[in-house]
């Protein structure tokens, strides 16, 4: 009995017990924190090489690009990564020359410079805006072209001996039709001219009969010629610039000589512009209130011409480069905002100051670190959208996927950040070493 009463005991104090712990809260489960987190960062001070410039301004022409959808795009890379850095400068070397002649000149006789026999002569027609439609000139017969040497100024009798020595300047001839089956399809005839016609000037005529106004330009090219006309000129200019700094030298020569620039428009218009020799380059001077583009749409040239004589030879050579003009529209802020996904970067959120609303793009290589401390490509990262100076916020994005498949460690940097106007479809600035992640 006594043991029973025990029993009874022990039995109410557990189901007090259990009492007790039924009314007891039941702890919540924990939450996993968000993989996701953010990052203030600030883009690294610009080197010599970079291309920034915090002044902004509002083009003056049309956009040729309005969209404005947000898109962006990644590439996966591979390999050690190499910098590479915007081109700024171009060389163009010419052996040749063109003259802009009218029908009516070409009837009278026009004056051609060679430096070497067997030269190549091109006469091509083209078309002609000025009436206010287009006329598009006749094609030449090439057969109905004379060359003769200058020097020679036939007359009388002469004058038919000399004829039958003019047919000895030319070895062949190429009419129009011959041209095109071969892909040149601007109605052009060619002459190549024989190993008699030696350095000197000569008269080009056409006895065809040609409307007096139609336009034409005539191309003399001396393949081979120890004489080249050698150019460096800038590939972007600011559209407010007021000159353009070349290099020019020709080959085999140290002679002094003018140069005659002209600056063609995409839409054709060309205008003469003034050379001034600075130390060891040449300025071209631009017209004030001149706009050196009237279209976002194309490109501008600069076209040089220069005359003399190298040993006694005329050389005349032509040479052109073509630039893109642009308007320095928008600045990227150095405080950035990056985002983290499970330690690896999502992207870098930047902040632009924009002149006026437009389509701007953003582009960059994210690299990696590899056993051996290399700097290792893993992607390209490109977006654009439209932006207004109220709404100026673009992001470049990162996939973390592609980081972590690559095996690639930290730091990661975003290499080659460069900023797009693509209203004006002109790069504004290039940065090489733009951003270090760190976490």
């Amino acid at each position: 009995m006594h043991t029973l009463g025990k029993l009874a005991s022990v039995l109410a104090l557990s189901g007090l017990l259990s009492a007790c712990q039924d009314d007891a809260p039941t702890p919540e489960p924990q939450k996993e924190a968000s993989p996701l987190y953010a990052k203030g960062l600030t883009l690294a001070a610009p080197s010599d090489t970079d291309l920034i410039d915090n002044n902004i301004a509002s083009p003056t022409l049309a956009p040729i690009n309005t969209n404005t959808d947000y898109v962006s795009f990644i590439t996966p890379l591979y390999g050690e990564y190499q910098a590479s850095l915007p081109i700024l400068e171009q060389a163009s070397q010419s052996d040749e020359y063109w003259l802009n002649v009218t029908g009516a000149q070409l009837n009278a006789g026009v004056t051609l410079t060679m430096s070497q026999a067997a030269s190549l002569v091109r006469i091509a027609p083209r078309g002609d805006t000025s009436s206010g439609a287009l006329m598009h000139a006749e094609a030449i017969a090439p057969e109905r072209v004379q060359i003769q040497r200058v020097s020679q100024a036939p007359q009388g009798k002469a004058a038919a001996s000399s004829a039958i020595a003019t047919e000895s300047l030319v070895k062949s001839m190429v009419s129009a039709e011959a041209l095109a089956s071969v892909g040149l399809t601007d109605d052009s005839s060619a002459l190549q001219m024989s190993e008699k016609a030696t350095p000197g000037e000569y008269r080009l005529q056409v006895s065809q009969p040609l409307t007096p106004s139609a336009s034409y330009l005539v191309n003399v090219k001396e393949k081979g010629s120890p004489y080249q006309l050698s150019l460096k000129a800038p590939t972007v200019v600011a559209a407010d610039a007021q000159t353009l700094g070349l290099k020019l030298a020709l080959s085999q020569s140290d002679n002094t000589f003018e140069p005659q620039a002209k600056l063609k428009q995409a839409d054709g218009e060309i205008q003469n512009i003034t050379m001034v020799k600075q130390g060891d380059t040449w300025q071209a001077q631009i017209p004030q209130g001149m706009q050196l583009a009237n279209s976002n749409a194309g490109f501008s040239e600069i076209e040089v011409t220069v005359q003399t004589r190298v040993d006694g030879r005329p050389v005349l050579r032509t040479v052109k480069s073509v630039f893109k003009s642009y308007v320095n529209s928008a600045s990227i802020k150095p405080e950035v905002l990056t985002v983290w996904d499970k330690g690896l970067p999502n992207q870098v959120n930047f902040e632009l100051d924009v002149a006026e609303a437009g389509r701007f793009g953003l582009s960059g290589v994210l690299t990696g670190t590899n056993a051996e401390g290399q700097k290792v490509a893993i992607m390209r990262t490109q977006a654009a959208n439209w932006l207004t100076p109220e709404s100026s916020k673009l992001k470049l994005m990162f996939d973390p996927k592609l980081i972590q498949a690559s095996g690639l460690q930290p730091p990661f940097e975003l290499n080659g950040l460069e900023l797009q106007d693509q209203g004006q479809m002109a790069r504004l600035s290039f940065q090489a070493n733009a951003l270090m992640l760190s976490r």
